[in-house]
Order: C-alpha cells, then sequence, then structure tokens
C-alpha cells in the first residue's frame, strides 16, 4: 500500500482504533521502529478497545474496520490466540502487530510527524560542530544539554564560542556568563568537560572566601559550619568559645583542596585582635607554620558534618571534634530531639564511615547510627 494511501474515511469516527493507532506512534517516539527487536504490539482487550467487548452490532463493525486495516492497508497484523476458547469471539486476547513499512502512512493519517529524539538531535548538532574544538567532542556528546528556550544548535555554539576566550584568564563564572547568555552559573561542574573541548584554556580559579574572627588573646582554632552559630560564637556564645580565633568554613567550601593555597583562598579578618595575631595566623594557615594552637571543628551532628570533618582533618591533619559544643549535642540526641536521617534535606546524607577523629569515631558517629537522628548545630547558642 502507498505511504500516502488516504486516510480511510470512517477512522475519525471510530475512537477506540484512533486510540490505539496513536499508541503504537507513541511506542515509536519512545523507541525508533529499528531498535525493536520485534515489531510493537497492542493487545486486544477491554482496556484497549473496549468497544469489542460490548455485544451488539458495534463490535461486529470495529472488527471488521480493524480487519480492514490489516488486509487493505497493511497497517497491522493480527495474531488470533490460538488457545482461545472456541466459544469466545475471534478477537478475545488477539494482538495487534504494527507493520514497518506503515508507519510513515500512519504518521500522516494522525498528523504526528517523526520527530528526531532530542539526544540524537544534540549529538547531530556536536557533531556538525566538531571540527571547531580543538579538543575531543566525546564528553560533550555523550549527554544531552539542554535550556528550554535555546535549540541544541544554539548551546553547541555557546561552547565553540567558549575558544574565543580561552586565553583570557576568566574565572569558569566568568567564561559561562560571556559564552551562555548571561548564566553565571551554566558551567558549575562542567570544568573537565570545558578543558576537554580545550585542552589548553586558561582559567582563573575563584579563591574560597574565608572569614576569620581573631580575638585579642588566641588559645585555639575554632572552624565553625553555619553562619548563625559563628555570628553567636563572635559575641562570645557559648561561653566555651571566648578566647579561640573562629573561622566560618561554610559547609564543605573549606576543605576543598586548595583551601591552604595562597592563591586559592581569600582571607578575611575581624575581631580586636587583628593586628596582633594576623601575621601568625596566615603563616599558620598558608605556610603550615607551627603555633601551638589546637585546632577544632564544630557543625552539625549528623553526617554531612562529620564528612565535613574528615576532609577537614586531610587539610588540617591535627583538627578534632570540638567537645564542648557536641556535647551538647550530643545530649539531644540521646534524648531524641533530633530529627529522622530519614527525611533529612535535600537529599538522603551518606555515613562517611571513619574520620581520623577519636571522638567523632567512638562516640558522635556511633550514636547517629544507633538513633537514626541528626541535630543541626544551632540548638546551641
Amino acid at each position: 500500500m502507498s505511504a500516502y494511501a488516504q486516510k480511510p474515511v470512517w477512522l475519525q469516527e471510530q475512537s477506540d482504533i484512533l486510540k490505539v493507532l496513536n499508541q503504537f506512534i507513541d511506542k515509536l517516539d519512545k523507541k525508533p521502529f529499528v531498535q525493536w527487536t520485534q515489531p510493537p504490539s497492542i493487545p486486544v482487550n477491554e482496556k484497549t478497545l473496549p468497544c469489542l467487548f460490548v455485544q451488539g452490532e458495534r463490535a461486529d463493525q470495529t472488527w471488521t474496520l480493524l480487519k480492514s486495516l490489516e488486509q487493505d492497508y497493511d497497517v497491522v497484523r493480527i495474531r488470533l490466540n490460538k488457545k482461545r476458547n472456541p466459544l469466545d469471539p475471534e478477537y478475545f486476547n488477539a494482538r495487534l502487530r504494527l507493520q514497518k513499512q506503515a508507519e510513515p502512512l500512519l504518521r500522516a493519517w494522525l498528523r504526528r510527524p517523526y520527530e528526531v529524539p532530542a539526544l540524537q538531535q544534540w549529538r547531530d548538532a556536536v557533531q556538525q560542530a566538531s571540527g571547531q574544538f580543538p579538543g575531543d567532542v566525546a564528553k560533550l556528546s555523550a549527554r544531552l544539554i539542554g535550556l528550554s528556550d535555546k535549540s541544541a544548535e544554539q548551546i553547541v555554539q555557546a561552547f565553540v564560542r567558549i575558544g574565543g576566550y580561552q586565553r583570557q584568564k576568566l574565572t569558569l563564572r566568568q567564561l559561562s556568563s560571556v559564552c551562555f547568555w548571561g548564566r553565571s552559573k551554566f558551567l558549575d561542574g562542567r570544568m573537565d568537560l570545558v578543558r576537554s573541548l580545550f585542552p589548553d584554556i586558561l582559567l582563573t580559579l575563584r579563591p574560597i572566601v574565608v572569614n576569620i574572627y581573631l580575638p585579642q588573646a588566641i588559645s585555639g582554632v575554632l572552624f565553625i559550619e553555619n553562619q548563625d552559630s559563628y555570628t553567636c560564637a563572635m559575641q562570645g556564645l557559648p561561653r566555651e568559645v571566648r578566647n579561640l580565633a573562629l573561622v566560618y568554613s561554610a559547609g564543605f567550601k573549606s576543605s576543598a583542596i586548595r583551601i591552604r593555597d595562597k592563591g586559592g583562598v581569600s582571607l578575611h579578618f575581624t575581631g580586636s585582635g587583628v593586628e596582633q595575631h594576623r601575621q601568625q595566623f596566615e603563616q599558620f594557615w598558608l605556610e603550615g607554620a607551627p603555633v601551638g594552637w589546637p585546632v577544632w571543628f564544630w557543625g552539625d551532628l549528623d553526617f554531612a558534618g562529620m564528612t565535613i570533618l574528615k576532609q577537614l582533618i586531610k587539610r588540617f591533619p591535627a583538627m578534632r571534634a570540638w567537645q564542648p559544643g557536641y556535647q551538647i549535642m550530643l545530649a539531644h540526641l540521646h534524648n531524641g530531639n533530633g530529627y529522622a536521617a530519614a527525611t533529612d534535606e535535600p537529599q538522603t546524607q551518606t555515613d562517611p564511615g571513619l574520620t581520623e577523629c577519636g571522638y567523632a569515631d567512638e562516640q558522635l558517629l556511633p550514636a547517629l547510627r544507633t538513633h537514626g537522628l541528626f541535630v543541626d548545630q544551632e540548638i546551641v547558642y
């Protein structure tokens, strides 16, 4: 039958048959015909073709029309159920199989033209522009990168534009903003992709901003995970923080590999002891100079907080969990005053195993595992 055969005049009035034919196209839109090991099929039952299971002339007429799609249009093949009860109608538990050559015809009838899958469109766009990248496009082609208001070709050309800035030593966010329509965060997490496309690109790493409070007398250094707790500590609350140099570690930022490199960090000081202790603190931080100060970490009593501690110990080997703060939180945990780990947002936390801090490994982590509860550090003030 010609792919341009006219649609049957009766088809528009047969809602059940139209529904089945549209289901075939739905299947092909999700997976092209060439990827099917067997032609897509749909069972004949009360759910797919309910009009066949209502006694009367309509059922007979619908079955005749379905057979017409096989005999006159070669759109489907009907596979009868050879094991059906002789008293059952011929179509009972039959299957309709779509004919491969019928796809263009069916799409024309239903006005549902073939659309290239989004991933294939993306890969085609990458392939067409591959000569404009000095590096390997495999990572770019591997996964669809989409924006609701931009086509695949536009996004690929935005990646191409990076080449015009590869010698300017921009930060990743500056590069992202100038190449991707002002979206400064578009390239976040894609530095490896950018380097694979432009192996010689010169990027400036954004220094990590670290806020440090220096009192007049320093007896130790305390890293604090959360801002509210850091602000309270600057005011001397809880009282055990007095005479401690305070570092606002802002979650995982302070555990970054470059946190102790001069070019990777920007130290911002405040407090009455800045003039007296700043140089000594910078030598401790950037040069690892021995100062005799114990170093502690205090954050949320949860797996994420313990993971931050574990990573910080890699950067500051002498660091340990700060017991005065955690003891209070541990008491809350033992009293059931915490929230269920399963409800943690935005995502489930992962147990870090061992941190190399004895207090954390022997008391804090076992308590977290036993109770299945978390306690945020803001509970201490």
